[in-house]
Parts: structure tokens; sequence; C-alpha cells
């Protein structure tokens, strides 16, 4: 199979990965923070050192400040749901993810959302127009439908200017692209099981600022003899039983990162590889590449056809190529609505670090011939 598909979970995953996973459920299995046995103090150890591992890679100085989340939806909702009133004005990208506005529109917020540029990237510039009663500018790094790139550090320097809390959804950035907190001022949220190469059911958030009121109370090993939630970080929001065995392959994602080179380094393969696709989908008429001026893009691609639906394509892609990709809305209608693509959506092709060149030719060949075929 030729997979791409890796905007919704990277898949194959290094082998060190499932390594990781097998020895954890056969050979640790202890529930880190709950007991001072051997084993439980060796799934402490892992859960320990991905909080360093990842607090690295993002440039956190502490990685008590490293939070683990079930998945970036997670994230993204404790903030909201923890901190948005009925009636705050929230500004947020044209492309945001339904992790953003869902929870925006059941919180009741007053949602303002920026305009694309001529290239069809967030106008983050637009920011300087918000209220100055604004309470939270969100901003999605890299949209999951177009690629497209926001320059989170230029919103992150408008949002200080006028003393607006930024929160960034790094989603199909992480692990991808180099993350710099301290630098950015800003919190930010991502799954562990998307461009970190880790599992499903982990995620990250780190807060900036901020202190939200969690979603989850309950136990956290730690301030027992309390009837309060435990305030020290990262306890205050994480009750329960930590996934460990989904952490511990996480670390092995992120180490896997930190060998190849770092996040930026993973990317150049991932981004020519985006390249191949936008610039044969463009040469081919009958092709539709959503927002074909990018200059930056990160690895996802989309694209409609003039005579199938988008379900069409990606269904005769599997059965009659087996390539995986995926098609429709991607849960992000607001980037459809900004792209012109509602309400049938696109086709999505997201290449990751172990796909090859020769697949996406394999892949271009297939779209040019099924395009044709009517």
């Amino acid at each position: 199979m030729i997979y791409l598909d890796n905007g919704a979970t990277s898949f194959p995953k290094p082998p060190s990965v499932y390594g990781a996973v097998n020895r954890y459920m056969r050979f640790v299995g202890g529930g880190a923070g709950r007991s001072s046995h051997k084993k439980a103090r060796e799934a402490m150890e892992i859960v320990t050192e991905c909080r360093a591992a990842v607090a690295e890679l993002i440039n956190v100085g502490s990685p008590e400040k490293i939070i683990f989340t079930k998945n970036a939806t997670e994230g993204l909702n404790i903030i909201i749901g923890g901190l948005i009133k009925k009636g705050d004005k929230v500004v947020v990208s044209p492309y945001e993810h339904n992790s953003v506005m869902r929870p925006l529109y059941e919180a009741g917020a007053e949602i303002n959302i920026l305009p694309l540029d001529e290239k069809g990237c967030a106008d983050v510039e637009k920011i300087s127009d918000a209220a100055s009663d604004t309470a939270f500018v969100i901003i999605n790094h890299v949209s999951n439908v177009s690629g497209a790139v926001s320059d989170i550090y230029r919103a992150s320097e408008i949002c200080r200017e006028k003393n607006i809390p930024l929160v960034i959804d790094c989603s199909q950035s992480a692990g991808h692209f180099d993350i710099d907190v301290e630098r950015l001022c800003a919190s930010v949220v991502f799954p562990g099981h998307k461009g970190l190469l880790g599992p499903q059911g982990t995620g990250v958030m780190y807060l900036c600022g901020i202190s939200p009121r969690p979603l989850c109370f309950g136990g956290t090993g730690s301030s027992s003899e309390s009837m309060e939630q435990p305030l020290i970080l990262p306890d205050y929001y994480e009750s329960g039983t930590l996934n460990v065995y989904g952490i511990a392959g996480l670390l092995s994602g992120v180490e896997f990162i930190k060998e190849k080179g770092g996040a930026a380094e993973m990317a150049r393969h991932e981004t020519e590889l985006a390249k191949m696709l936008r610039e044969g989908l463009l040469n081919m008429k009958k092709v539709n590449l959503v927002a074909p001026k990018l200059e930056s893009f990160g690895s996802v691609v989309s694209f409609t056809a003039e005579n199938m639906q988008p379900s069409e394509i990606a269904m005769l892609l599997d059965e009659n190529y087996d390539i995986a990709c995926r098609s429709g809305l991607h849960c992000s209608p607001s980037a459809h609505t900004a792209y012109g693509t509602m309400p049938q959506g696109t086709v999505r092709l997201t290449p990751g670090f172990f796909n090859t060149k020769n697949e996406i030719k394999l892949t271009l060949d297939a779209v040019n011939t099924i395009i044709n075929k009517i």
C-alpha cells in the first residue's frame, strides 16, 4: 500500500515505536506515580523521560510544564472550556479544525475569522484590528486542508503588543516544523500520533500565561489527602492513570526525530514530496489544486477534479491502486468555506517521512488515469 493519510495519523511508525509499546506492555506494566515498587518506578521514568524529550523538542525549559493529553482536541477543549465565557471575543484563523470551532460555539464565544491573504494563508496582520477586549487569538499553524503555513511568530508579536493570549494548534506541524515556544510566548497543543510518530491516544499541551480550569478532576498520585485538585503541574491537568503504553511509544517517536536531525530535517523530505504532488497536480488540466499560490506549505495537498466527486476519486485510488488518502471536509468546514470547496470537500494527500518519490510518481499517474477515464 501507498499510505498518504499521514495528516490523519502517521503510518508506518518507526520500528522502535512498536518495540517500546511492546516492551512496556510485556515487561513494565506498572502505573506511573501510583506505587513505589520497581515496575511503577520504571513506568514513571518513562513518563519523565518523555516529558523531557518533548520539552527539548519545542524548547521548553521546565519539563513539568509538558502536560499529556489523549490528543490535540482534548488540549484545545481544556483551554477553551476552561477559560472562554459566553460573549467572549475570539479571533481564529480561516482554517480552524472543528476541535476549535465546536468548543467555541458551545461556549457561546463571538468568533471572528481572519481572512486569507492573496497566497491562501491566514492574514495574521489583521490580528492588529482585533477589538481591545478580545479574549483570545487561536491560530492553526498548518492547515489540514491546504497545507498553508501561518506566520505564528508574527502572530505572536502582534498578540504581545495587544496583550492578547495566543493559542496555537500545531496538529499538522509538530514533528514537521521547528517550534520554539520560548520565542513564541504562546500556548501550544499537538497530537503524538501524527508528526511525532507516536501511538494514537497521545497528545501534548503547553500553557503560557493562562491557567484554564481542568476538564477532569480526580486521582493524580499526589496530595491524595486533600479534596482539592493539586495545583502543581502537570498534576493539575493529569487526573487518572496515564496512557503509559502510548507515552512509551511517543518517547520513541520523539527520539527517532532527534536521531534524524530534528523536525526541520524530517520536514525536508516531506516538503519535497508535497512539492512533487503540487507540481504534478497543477499540470493536470481537470484538477484544481487548493491554494495553488502557496510559497510555504506543509506536507498536506488537497485537490478537486472537474468531472468527479472527491469521495469517488479516493475510493478508486484505494480499490484500484491500493493508495490510501482522505476525502471530504477533514473536520474543517471553515477551511473549505475559505477556499471555496464546500460542501463536497477535497481529496487530501498527506505524505510522511516513510513515503518515497516513486510512490508520489505512482500516485500522480493513478490520479491522472482516474480523472481522464470519464
